[in-house]
């Protein structure tokens, strides 16, 4: 299976949007009490997670799923990125 195919199928069965802000949290974000976080620079918290798993950034515009953040964000490849929610969530493929 490809890194293509095995995001996919992390989306599909794993990556809601509890699952992403419980990695969010486990990656060292903070979310206040309205389900707010940053992902930059900002005095009020303007980043979101959807039900289906996709992070809205209001303040930025920038929108994206958790393989996005970890590789704009966190500077992995998209392979990285994979590999580590993969080892995250303790699945393998």
């Amino acid at each position: 299976m490809n890194t293509l195919e095995k995001a996919k199928k992390l989306k599909e069965l794993y990556l809601n949007g509890d699952e992403v802000v419980r990695l969010m949290q486990f990656i060292g974000y903070e979310f206040d009490k309205r389900g707010f976080t940053s992902i930059r620079a900002e005095r009020t918290p303007s980043v979101r997670v959807r039900k289906d798993g996709l992070i809205k950034d209001f303040g930025s515009g920038w929108s994206g799923d958790i393989f996005d953040l970890l590789q704009e964000y966190h500077s992995m490849s998209f392979k990285e990125a994979v590999e580590y929610i993969q080892k995250a969530l303790n699945v393998k493929f």
